[in-house]
C-alpha cells in the first residue's frame, strides 16, 4: 500500500501505464473525501479506473455505479427444520449450515439449505411491523417476498402490502406439524420436504421420523417405509388401543382431520367419491331423485346453526361468536396473509447478518414471512471431483453454451419458463423499469445471457475437490444504455453549470438536482437487473449440471456479491474519518467500480483470469480502503495489445487441462493478458481473508 498523493492510496503494485494518471485525475474532483483508493487489479477504465473506490461528497459519477443486498440484526429469529429456532447470531457463531423453510418457483415450501454470515457492520435500520405483532429489524435494502412471489425492498413496503406467509400448525396428539403459504396449501410437513428431494411417496408407503421425534422434519431424519411396516413398528413401541375407547376415537377423528388437511388425500378421496356417485346417478337415477329431494329445506337449520356456532382459535385458543368472526380474528390478530401495518426507519444501528440459501434464495424468518437471501455468484454442488471422472466434460460445455446465450448481441428467443417470466415481473414492478422500456424494450429477452469480454461461466474445483459452479456477468445491453445515457445527462448538466472537468468522462450530478434522483433509480433496476440475469443463469447451469449427472444437484452454499455499485457510506467508515468537512450537508456516497465490499466478515468472491484460479473470500474491514478489495486479476494488457502479443499456442498451453471452446476468438482473455492472480492476491493480503481456492475444469465464455 502506497500513498500516490494525499487523496489516492495504492495497493496496486502491478500498474498498467496511464492507470495511475487516470487515478490520480480522478482524486482531483472536488468532492472526493477522504481519499480514492486503487485496488490491487486496478487498470484503465472509462472516464474512472477499474478496481477503483470513489467516495463522493453529495455528488455520484455515473461512471461509478450500485446497490447491496440488505440483512437482518443478529437477534432475528429463523425456523429450522428440526424444529428448534436459532437467531442469525446464533446460526453464524455455530458454522451450520442449516435446512430452513423455503419456497420453490411453485411457492410450494422446500428444503433450503442454508448458511449464515455476518454481512455488514455497524449498518443503517429500519423496523417492519407485520399484522399480529412481530417487529423485523433489518437494513432498508432487504427483499421482503410479496404475497405474489414478487420481491420489494423494506423501504418500499407500505401499510397494509400483503407478504408471502409462512403457516405452521402442530397436531397435539403427536406432534406432526403442517405448513403451507395459504390458499389450500397446507400439508404435512415431513411429508412435503421428502417429497420435495426424492418425488411423489409411492403408493402404499409412508414418511417416518427416524428419530420418532415428530417435529424433527430435517431431510436426514425422515425415511421411507412401507404402510404395513410402519404400522408394526408403532405397534411396537406403543400399545394398541381399544376402538371403542374414547382416546381411541379421538385419534381416529384427529387422522380424519389431518387427512381433510392434505390436499392429496383430499383429492384422491375425491376421485372416489366422485366416481362412485356419478356411477350411482347413473344406475339409479330415480332412487337418486328421491333421496335428494327436498335436501334445502332438510339442510338450512343446519346451516343456519352453522353460521352462529361459536368457534375456537386454533392458534390462541380464544372463542369467537361465530366462523365468519373466526376469519376475521385470525387476519387481524394472528397475521393471515401478513399485512404490513407499519415501517419505520431506526436511529439505532447495528452490526447486520444473513442467510445464503443455495437453490431457492429465499428463507422464512420466525414472524413467519418470507425473504430473500444474500447477493459474480458461486454455488458449490455436493459433487465432487470423482463424481465427474471419465464423463464427457464437453458434453456439459456444450449444454451450457446452448441453454445461454453467449456473446453480445445475442439474447433469448422467448421467454424461457415460468422461473424468468417472475424475474421479469420482479422487475417490470420496480421504479425504473419505465426507463428500461424506451431505452431498451427487448431487455426481458436479455434476461438470462452472458455477454462478451471477461463474462464467464465456470466448474471449479476447491481445495478439497468439491465441485463449485461460478459465474461473471452483469446489467447487459440494457445496462449499459442506461448508464449511456446518464453519462450524457451529466455532461450536459456540467455544460450548463459551466463546470471544468478533467475528462468529460467525469461528468458529474449532485443531490441537489433531479437528474441525481433519476439516474440512482435507474442505477438501482439496473443492478437488479443483474443480479437477477446472473440467478437466471445459475439456474439454468444447475440444471445443465443435472442432466448431465442424471439426478438433482442442489447447491450446498451460494454466494454473491456486485462489483459495480454505489450505496451510502457506512457509519463505521464515517466515524473513523472524523465525519465530512464542516459545512456540507450532503450525503457521502461510496462507488465501487471494479471493487467488492470486503467489510469486516463479508463473503465475496474474486475471479483470476481464464485458465487461472479464483478465490472466495471474506472481507477483513480494513479502512483505509474504505471496506473495499479487488474484484478480480486486472488487466495489465488491452485487448488489441493482447491480440498483437500473444499466439493462439500460448493459448492452447495456459488452457491445457480445461474444457473449453477452441477459438481465436478468445486471444485477448489469455491469462497472460491480465495482471498474476498471485500477485493481486498478496497485495490484497490486508484486504481479505481467503475460503476458498478455485482451479477451472470447464470454462464458457462469449465472443
Amino acid at each position: 500500500m502506497e500513498h500516490l498523493s494525499k487523496k489516492l492510496i495504492n495497493w496496486a503494485s502491478i500498474l498498467e501505464p496511464g492507470t495511475r494518471e487516470q487515478a490520480l485525475r480522478t482524486a482531483t474532483m472536488p468532492f472526493i473525501w477522504p481519499h480514492l483508493a486503487l485496488m490491487p487489479d486496478a487498470h484503465q477504465g472509462k472516464g474512472a479506473t477499474v478496481g477503483s473506490v470513489i467516495p463522493t461528497l453529495g455528488a455520484i459519477m455515473p461512471a461509478a455505479v450500485g446497490v447491496d443486498i440488505g440483512c437482518f440484526r443478529g437477534d432475528t429469529r429463523v425456523p429450522l427444520l428440526n424444529g428448534k429456532q436459532l437467531t442469525l447470531k446464533e446460526m453464524t457463531e455455530d458454522g451450520g449450515p442449516y435446512w430452513v423453510y423455503s419456497l420453490d418457483e411453485n411457492r410450494q415450501i422446500v428444503p433450503g439449505l442454508a448458511v449464515a454470515v455476518k454481512t455488514r457492520t455497524d449498518a443503517e435500520l429500519m423496523k417492519v411491523t407485520v399484522s399480529g405483532g412481530e417487529e423485523i429489524i433489518c437494513t432498508p435494502d432487504h427483499l421482503f417476498m410479496m404475497n405474489d412471489g414478487t420481491y420489494r425492498e423494506a423501504r418500499e413496503l407500505h401499510f397494509n402490502d400483503s407478504l408471502m406467509p409462512l403457516y405452521r400448525r402442530w397436531q397435539t396428539r403427536d406432534g406432526y406439524e403442517s405448513a403451507g403459504t395459504g390458499k389450500g396449501t397446507t400439508r404435512q410437513t415431513h411429508i412435503m420436504i421428502y417429497e420435495a428431494l426424492n418425488g411423489p411417496v409411492p403408493e402404499g408407503y409412508v414418511v417416518h421420523h427416524r428419530n420418532r421425534i415428530h417435529f424433527d422434519n430435517s431431510p436426514g431424519n425422515l425415511e421411507l417405509l412401507e404402510a404395513s411396516e410402519h404400522s408394526s413398528y408403532h405397534r411396537l413401541i406403543r400399545p394398541s388401543l381399544d376402538n371403542s375407547s374414547p382416546e381411541f376415537q379421538a385419534r381416529r377423528w384427529d387422522g380424519i382431520r389431518r387427512s381433510k388437511a392434505d390436499p392429496v388425500m383430499r383429492a384422491k378421496r375425491s376421485a372416489v367419491g366422485t366416481a362412485n356417485i356419478t356411477q350411482y346417478m347413473t344406475e339409479r337415477p330415480e332412487h337418486f331423485r328421491e333421496a335428494v329431494a327436498g335436501n334445502g329445506k332438510r339442510g338450512a337449520p343446519y346451516l343456519a346453526r352453522f353460521n352462529v356456532t361459536p368457534r375456537n382459535c386454533s392458534d390462541c385458543g380464544k372463542t369467537m361468536p361465530n366462523p365468519a368472526a373466526l376469519r376475521w380474528h385470525k387476519h387481524r390478530e394472528h397475521g393471515y396473509n401478513h399485512k404490513v401495518i407499519g415501517v419505520e426507519v431506526l436511529s439505532e444501528r447495528s452490526d447486520v447478518y444473513c442467510l445464503q440459501v443455495g437453490k431457492y434464495h429465499n428463507f422464512a424468518l420466525a414472524a413467519g414471512v418470507f425473504v430473500h437471501n444474500c447477493g459474480m455468484i458461486a454455488a458449490r454442488t455436493p459433487l465432487v471431483h470423482d463424481d465427474l471422472r471419465g464423463k464427457p466434460l464437453a458434453r456439459l460445455r456444450e449444454a451450457v453454451e446452448k441453454a445461454i446465450p453467449l456473446s453480445a448481441g445475442h439474447y433469448n428467443e422467448v421467454i424461457r419458463d415460468d422461473g424468468t417470466a417472475k424475474r421479469i415481473a420482479e422487475l417490470e414492478d420496480r421504479d425504473g423499469a419505465d426507463s428500461a422500456e424506451a431505452i431498451a424494450p427487448n431487455w426481458r429477452l436479455q434476461l438470462g445471457s452472458l455477454g462478451s469480454g471477461n463474462h464467464y461461466i465456470e466448474c471449479t474445483l476447491d481445495e478439497q475437490d468439491r465441485v463449485w459452479l461460478f459465474l461473471h456477468s452483469g446489467s447487459r445491453g440494457v445496462g449499459n444504455k442506461l448508464a449511456t445515457k446518464h453519462i450524457k445527462v451529466a455532461r450536459a448538466w456540467c455544460e450548463r453549470a459551466w463546470i471544468q472537468l478533467p475528462d468529460p468522462e467525469l461528468a458529474y450530478l449532485v443531490e441537489t438536482s433531479k437528474e441525481f434522483w433519476a439516474y440512482l433509480r435507474d442505477l438501482r433496476w439496473a443492478q437488479h437487473f443483474a443480479l437477477l440475469n446472473r440467478r437466471e443463469m445459475m439456474a439454468r447451469v444447475a440444471e445443465c449440471l443435472s442432466e448431465f449427472m442424471g439426478r438433482d444437484i442442489p447447491a450446498v452454499e451460494t454466494i454473491e456479491c456486485h462489483h459495480n455499485y454505489t450505496e451510502q457510506m457506512s457509519d463505521d467508515l464515517l466515524r473513523y474519518w472524523k465525519s465530512p468537512p464542516k459545512g456540507h450537508a450532503g450525503h457521502v456516497w461510496l462507488s465501487r467500480k471494479g471493487a467488492i465490499d470486503a467489510s469486516a466478515g463479508k463473503p465475496g468472491l474474486i475471479p483470476g483470469s481464464m485458465g487461472t484460479r479464483s478465490y472466495v473470500v471474506t472481507g477483513k474491514g480494513n479502512m483505509l480502503s474504505l471496506n473495499s478489495s479487488p474484484h478480480g486479476a486486472g488487466r495489465e494488457y488491452s485487448r488489441s495489445a493482447a491480440r498483437r502479443t500473444f499466439t493462439r499456442a500460448q493459448l492452447e498451453a495456459a488452457m491445457e487441462g480445461i474444457e473449453w471452446r477452441h477459438t481465436d476468438a478468445f486471444l485477448d482473455e489469455i491469462p497472460a493478458a491480465y495482471k498474476d492472480i498471485d500477485v493481486v492476491m498478496a497485495d490484497a493480503a490486508d484486504l481479505v481473508e481467503i475460503r476458498h481456492t478455485l482451479r477451472q475444469i470447464v470454462n464458457v465464455k462469449g465472443e
